[in-house]
C-alpha cells in the first residue's frame, strides 16, 4: 500500500509540474453565471443484518463576467447497521479563483472535513495556491493545482495537530461519448504530522434531460493515525446526479 501511495503522490507532483508547459489549444469559455450539480445514492439491505447507506454531494460554481470564479463543494456519507450508526462523514470546500489568463489562476481556499468514526475526526485547512488548465478540448480536460496552507486537526484519541500543509491536486475528465464521461480526481496533502490522499474514479452517463447515472470509487488515506484505527477508507457509490 505504501508503494502505491508513493506512486500516486509522485503522479500528483508531476501533473502540477506540467503547469510550466503551454496549455493545449482549443480551450472553450465556460458560460458566465451559475452552474453545478447534485448527486445522491441510497442503499438498503434487510435480513440477518439490516444495513442502510446514504451518500450525497453537491458542487456549485459562479463565473463572473470578469476574472473571478467562485466555487464550493459539499458532501456527506452516513451508514447504519442494525439501526446503529457506523459511519458519518462530511466535507466542505469553498474557493475563490482569479484568472489572470484563460489558463492560469490564483486561488484562496478553505477546506473542512469531519469524520465522526475516522482516525482524523476533524480537519480545517485554509490555503492559497496556483492552478493551470493543462488540457481543454472537446474530448479531454485536465487541471492541476498546488497550494500552501495551514492545517488544524483533531484525532480520534483527542490529540490535536497543526502545521504548514502543501497540497497538490488534479482533475481529469474524458468525454467518452455524447452521453458518457469518465473522471479522475486526485488530491495529496502533506504536513509534518500526516500525509492525506484522496482519489476518486468514476463514470457518469445521461439518463434523460439533466439527469445522469453516476458510479464512483473513492479511496481516502491518512499516513499517521492513532493506534487501533484504520488509515484507509474505501467507498463505492451508485446513484443519480442532476446538473444545472
Amino acid at each position: 500500500m505504501d508503494n502505491r501511495i508513493f506512486r500516486l503522490s509522485a503522479l500528483a507532483l508531476a501533473i502540477s509540474a506540467l503547469a510550466a508547459l503551454p496549455a493545449a489549444a482549443g480551450a472553450e469559455e465556460t458560460p458566465v453565471g451559475l452552474n453545478g450539480r447534485a448527486a445522491f445514492s441510497f442503499a438498503e439491505s434487510r435480513g440477518n443484518t439490516d444495513n442502510q447507506a446514504i451518500t450525497g454531494e453537491a458542487e456549485v460554481q459562479y463565473r463572473t463576467d470578469g476574472r473571478w470564479v467562485y466555487d464550493s463543494q459539499f458532501g456527506f456519507v452516513t451508514r447504519e447497521e442494525n439501526n446503529i450508526r457506523t459511519e458519518e462523514r462530511y466535507d466542505f470546500r469553498a474557493t475563490a479563483n482569479y484568472f489572470w489568463t484563460p489558463d492560469n489562476y490564483f486561488f484562496g481556499r478553505l477546506a473542512w472535513r469531519k469524520d465522526n468514526f475516522g482516525s482524523v475526526r476533524e480537519e480545517t485547512v485554509p490555503s492559497v495556491g496556483y492552478g493551470r488548465v493543462l488540457i481543454q478540448n472537446d474530448k479531454h480536460s485536465l487541471k492541476g493545482e498546488i497550494a500552501l496552507g495551514y492545517r488544524f486537526a483533531e484525532l480520534s484519541d483527542g490529540t490535536e495537530e497543526e502545521g504548514v500543509a502543501v497540497t497538490t491536486g488534479a482533475r481529469y475528465l474524458w468525454n467518452l461519448s455524447e452521453t458518457t464521461d469518465v473522471f479522475q480526481n486526485l488530491l495529496v496533502q502533506w504536513s509534518s504530522d500526516n500525509t492525506f490522499l484522496e482519489s476518486e474514479t468514476g463514470l457518469t452517463t445521461n439518463l434523460v434531460g439533466n439527469l445522469n447515472g453516476r458510479v464512483s470509487y473513492r479511496v481516502r488515506r491518512n499516513s499517521d493515525v492513532p493506534v487501533g484505527t484504520r488509515n484507509s477508507d474505501f467507498l463505492t457509490t451508485i446513484g443519480v446526479e442532476y446538473r444545472f
